[in-house]
């Protein structure tokens, strides 16, 4: 316990599932955190939960495909806090929507249209671009810093969920990328690949391509990874994915 004690983390994607359960976890350490996403009962909620259990927290309610609401969750936690110690890049998903006029199957690679590709990359991707592009600068003045971001075991085998698929892909190369460029500034940057974890929409997921009856993990074990990684793991270990699912 109290591992993190005085950091100031911000988690992505906090109203639900993985980035729910990370933000319990991370607060159960010690820290302070910033739970962010667009439903603000979501984070009502996981806020308090957070102070029920003695945390520490507080929500912002940002779209984080936009750069400019992006920077404004950074200015309020610099203004607020003086530092981000800790972004936890969680936010994502794959809306239902995408399987309106295509039931109970994984979307071909010819069958997607670029407006369905774009909002898949758009949700998955860009938001731990900007998520990263923005914070990096005041870890960098800071001198130290810690960055997850929530990958996929989509993104680490052959899969057949497409853009999405592809982003998570994207933030593997992505951690690798920030972790060799922000090391010399003291700043850990990794990530983490869960399998397949019951949350509410990986639930929606399933119903779509008709496998509501397919074996799930849990979100609070992908937790106790983003704590190890934040809380444990040695500073040499940067530009790293721990791969949560068997891989043999």
């Amino acid at each position: 316990m109290n591992k993190l004690s005085g950091k100031i983390a911000i988690v992505t994607g906090a109203g639900k599932g993985i980035g729910r359960e990370a933000a319990l976890a991370i607060a159960a350490e010690g820290a302070t955190v910033v739970a962010v996403a667009r439903t603000q009962t979501d984070l009502d909620e996981t806020v308090k939960m957070i102070e029920d259990n003695g945390g520490s927290a507080i929500s912002l309610s940002r779209d984080l495909t936009d750069g400019e609401q992006v920077q404004s969750m950074v200015d309020t936690v610099i203004e607020k806090y003086g530092k981000i110690d800790i972004l936890v890049n969680n936010a994502g998903g794959y809306p239902k929507e995408i399987y309106n006029n295509i039931e109970h199957q994984a979307i071909k690679i010819w069958e997607w249209s670029e407006e369905q590709w774009d909002q898949i990359i758009k949700t998955n991707l860009r938001i731990p671009f900007l998520c990263i592009n923005k914070v990096v600068p005041e870890m960098i003045k800071q001198h130290s810093g810690k960055i997850v971001s929530v990958s996929s075991r989509m993104g680490r085998i052959a899969s057949q969920m497409g853009a999405y698929a592809v982003a998570k892909a994207g933030i593997v190369t992505m951690t690798k990328t920030t972790a060799i460029q922000t090391k010399e500034h003291g700043i850990q940057c990794n990530a983490v690949a869960p399998g397949i974890v019951d949350t509410p929409g990986q639930r929606v997921y399933n119903h779509s391509v008709g496998q509501d009856g397919v074996a799930m993990g849990n979100a609070e074990d992908v937790a106790k990874a983003i704590v190890y990684l934040l809380a444990d793991a040695p500073f040499v270990m940067t530009g790293q994915v721990i791969d949560l699912f068997t891989t043999v």
